[in-house]
């Protein structure tokens, strides 16, 4: 199957983050084998989600895809397409061997060629340098497979350092939306997102207010009605019940971004449970 071309993947100009539409959201797109056969627990996505909320902005979509160009190329053309999503993340297949073909799968979905970008071309080869001179590799020289890691999709806006390895982070702007490609290996991810994205792209945005209550022995079930309310009364509020069956503990957690609102949500919470005599933790 040919991936369909898109209408909303032309270049845009600059706009800074704190213009972007606080009702839109971003998605994260986890990429490899070993994440969909149970071999590797992926936590670059639940990292990436607590600081896209503690920042100010949403996650509506989680995915995780296969090492297939197809697979990926595929994916990632369906949230730059949906207007509710104005960043997509996305992480793992940037390394030298074959498997690694998040690359050629992003230039499958742009229709863009490969490029090389010397100045990562340089950072392998001081890299693999540095590797012969602790004893590491014997050969100083740049195999085929790390060169690979410099070929990537044209166009990109801004190449990031990444400071604790080889493959670089890439930020592409489109009609749809910016478009990240991140290392799958935690601590490059980590340092490319924090060091560099959140600074340069996620800034001007509060995050939500969230506010919890704990019920010791709760029946979930009794929250029903109150939730009801809430979804009338507190529409652009978010709450959850969330039962641990270990601790026999409930909590209800509401969040928002006007922290008056989560806060009335929350004393209806408590208002209407006491009156049913149930009273939440300390």
């Amino acid at each position: 199957m040919t991936v369909p071309k898109s209408n909303r993947l032309g270049p845009t100009t600059a706009t800074p983050a704190s213009c972007y539409n606080r009702t839109v959201g971003t998605s994260i797109i986890a990429i490899g084998d070993e994440l969909l056969s149970g071999f590797t627990l992926d936590t670059n996505s639940h990292w990436m989600s607590e600081q896209l909320r503690r920042l100010g902005f949403q996650v509506k979509r989680r995915s995780t895809v296969r090492d297939r160009n197809q697979d990926v190329a595929e994916q990632v053309l369906r949230d730059l397409e949906d207007p509710e999503v104005e960043m997509v993340f996305c992480s793992g297949g940037l390394g030298p061997t074959p498997d690694d073909r998040t690359l050629e799968a992003i230039a499958l979905a742009l229709g863009r060629e490969l490029v090389e970008l010397p100045e990562v071309t340089a950072k392998i080869e001081r890299r693999v340098a540095q590797l012969v001179e602790s004893g590491i590799v014997h050969k100083a020289q740049v195999m085929e497979g790390n060169r690979r890691m410099a070929f990537v999709p044209a166009g990109a806006e801004h190449v990031f350092q990444n400071t604790h390895g080889m493959a670089p982070g890439l930020c592409y702007r489109l009609e749809g939306g910016l478009l990240f490609i991140l290392p799958g290996v935690p601590p490059e991810l980590k340092g490319i997102f924090s060091e560099e994205i959140e600074p340069l792209y996620l800034g001007g945005r509060a995050g939500d207010t969230v506010r919890e209550l704990r019920f010791r022995g709760a029946v979930e079930a009794r929250f029903y009605p109150i939730m009801r309310e809430l979804e009338a009364t507190h529409a652009d509020v978010s709450v959850g019940s969330y039962p641990n069956s270990e601790t026999r503990e409930l909590t209800i957690r509401a969040s928002g971004a006007d922290p008056e609102r989560v806060a009335a949500a929350m004393e209806i919470v408590r208002t209407r449970i006491a009156a049913m005599g149930v009273t939440p933790l300390e």
